[in-house]
């Protein structure tokens, strides 16, 4: 498949607290010829600026999403183009008519099941593009397992009630850890060494023997699924219908819990090291050889070839 000329327009995420878009945007500067647009603007000053002739625009997050580009125009592109969105559960009534007054016809999201009940008038718009990881950044980096279980990020009661009531139950027991969302922001250099981001996330993830999340009450299938996962720790998290057409499935390469039940699993799995490595080495594989970021992007690269040759 020949190179195509991709004008990507996207936010400047190497310092971002997950550069996963950055780690793309790396990914296809190999296989396409890239060009990367960073601010807001309206489409059609933003081509006579940049003097590339792009054979497809992908505008990555849009219109009310946080961190999103503010493209105006592109109703009236003869160019092909698609968008793509994450947060669906933020002001979907806005971004609905965003897409309808934009005349949006490509829309990638990682959130398959989710897209279809935010937005069930654009199911034959949508294009599955799921979460990935740099198997650079997220792989075994040998530590040492003296965390028995760990808990990261966000525990927000409304989103995260399977998260909420994992901490409530642990909190006061010393082989568990927690530690809270540094926020949604740039890292600063002086503060890189401070919060636990990229090389040092993924470390501490690989400490742990056992790792908790969920899948929110909207049934996203995160980015921890993944990372977690490449870092060669058992993760412990609800499964979902578009869990297993990723490839992962329950008992071979992470745990299925749910509120009734995470005590137990995490019990057995604490005192039977042998399965826990198994199944952790199962999903470690898994992620390395389906969800890296460089098979993500050539996945891009081949979806947007489709979209090109009129599929």
């Amino acid at each position: 498949m020949e190179k195509f000329n991709l004008l990507l327009i996207i936010r400047n995420y190497s310092r971002w607290i997950h550069t996963a878009p950055f780690y793309l945007q790396e990914e296809l500067s190999k296989i396409t010829n890239l060009f990367v647009w960073n601010e807001d603007g309206d489409i059609s000053n933003i081509l006579n600026t940049i003097h590339f002739n792009p054979d497809f625009i992908f505008i990555y997050l849009f219109d009310t999403e946080a961190n999103a580009p503010k493209i105006t125009g592109l109703r009236n592109l003869k160019i092909p183009y698609g968008i793509y969105i994450e947060d669906l559960h933020h002001n979907p009534a806005k971004t609905y008519a965003a897409i309808k007054h934009e005349n949006v016809e490509h829309i990638f999201t990682c959130y398959r099941d989710a897209f279809h009940k935010f937005y069930p008038d654009f199911s034959d718009k949508i294009k599955w593009f799921p979460h990935h990881v740099n198997i650079e950044i997220f792989k075994d980096y040998g530590q040492k397992k003296d965390i028995d279980m760990l808990l990261m990020g966000a525990v927000i009661p409304y989103y995260y009630p399977l998260r909420c009531k994992i901490l409530e139950t642990y909190q006061n027991e010393a082989n568990f850890l927690y530690h809270g969302h540094p926020g949604y922001r740039n890292i600063d250099n002086e503060e890189f060494q401070n919060v636990f981001v990229r090389e040092s996330y993924a470390k501490e993830i690989n400490r742990a023997k056992l790792f908790f999340t969920c899948n929110s009450i909207y049934g996203y299938t995160i980015l921890k699924y993944f990372e977690v996962l490449a870092c060669n720790t058992l993760l412990l998290a609800p499964s979902s219908d578009e869990i297993l057409d990723l490839g992962l499935k329950p008992g071979v390469h992470f745990v299925e819990i749910d509120e009734n039940n995470f005590i137990e699993k995490a019990n057995y799995y604490l005192a039977h090291d042998e399965e826990r490595e198994e199944i952790s080495k199962n999903g470690f594989e898994l992620v390395r050889e389906k969800h890296s970021t460089t098979q993500r992007a050539q996945q891009l690269k081949e979806m947007i070839h489709e979209i090109l040759k009129g599929g």
